[in-house]
């Protein structure tokens, strides 16, 4: 039996991507779920995922809908898992966005904002809402950063500045929040194709969709793009009482493709 059958769950950004995977693979494992996301109609989606997932009990799930920006919202997301589940075990901050006008030639101070409210700022502040749950269950927090932290990307700069604070947030509060008995640590995808890309522009043009099909072969290991749920398994391993002494770690989930740097030659 799974150690994580019956822990509680919040994953932000849970309606599609890596976040779906992770909610789906939780409820697998026999994990409640809040799944949180702005898209109510994918929201619904990825719940009857989870549902179907863990064996068809709707009363393990729930959904809250609104912007992880919005400080009320992250208060609803908190208290609601409370009142529903009674405690906190997990927070997995995934939600994230990349933005076309982030680019070292033209990034923007809207941009610039945008990218660091939803990437560091909601990830800060909704932590904090949670170290007291999470304090009483001796729970954890897991991270969904990037390669992007330490690859130099200058047309992703500003979702690259944004994922390196995540990196250092990480490994500040897993000192910080040791005594606590609450373990800290990071995911750090590489090229997984998800919905985020939709705000980044990557599809709209041959140009850039060629970039992606050929920055996915020079991974090393398979030649390929990662998947949600290769990343998915990751998060999940964190969570778990396999990584008990594991803390204040970013893992490169990349397939190696970090070790060749960040060119495409």
């Amino acid at each position: 039996m799974s150690d994580l059958k019956d822990k509680v769950v919040i994953i932000t950004g849970s309606s599609s991507g890596i976040g779906e995977a992770a909610a789906i693979l939780f409820a697998q494992k026999g994990s409640k779920v809040t799944l949180c996301g702005r898209d109510q109609a994918r929201l619904q989606a990825a719940f009857d995922k989870c549902v179907q997932a863990g064996g068809g009990n709707k009363d393990s799930f729930q959904t809250v809908q609104g912007d992880v920006c919005d400080p009320e919202v992250r208060k609803q997301i908190i208290q609601q898992t409370i009142d529903k589940f009674g405690r906190l075990d997990v927070l997995v901050a995934n939600a994230g966005i990349i933005l076309e006008d982030g680019t070292l030639s033209n990034a923007t101070e809207a941009a610039f904002d945008t990218t660091m409210d939803v990437n560091v700022k909601s990830v800060f502040f909704l932590i904090l809402e949670a170290i007291p749950h999470l304090e009483k269950t001796q729970g954890c927090i897991v991270n969904v950063s990037s390669t992007g932290s330490v690859l130099a990307f200058p047309d992703e700069i500003i979702y690259s500045m944004s994922k390196a604070a995540v990196d250092h947030m990480t490994r500040t509060m897993a000192v910080g929040l040791g005594p606590k008995g609450i373990r800290v640590n990071a995911v750090n995808p590489t090229l997984v194709s998800t919905n985020i890309y939709r705000h980044y522009g990557v599809n709209a043009t041959e140009a850039n969709t060629t970039f992606l099909d050929k920055y996915a072969r020079l991974h090393p290991l398979h030649g390929r793009a990662s998947t949600p749920e290769e990343q998915a398994e990751v998060i999940v391993f964190l969570s778990s009482k396999a990584a008990n002494f594991v803390s204040g770690q970013c893992i490169l989930v990349d397939g190696a493709i970090t070790l060749q740097g960040a060119g495409t030659n």
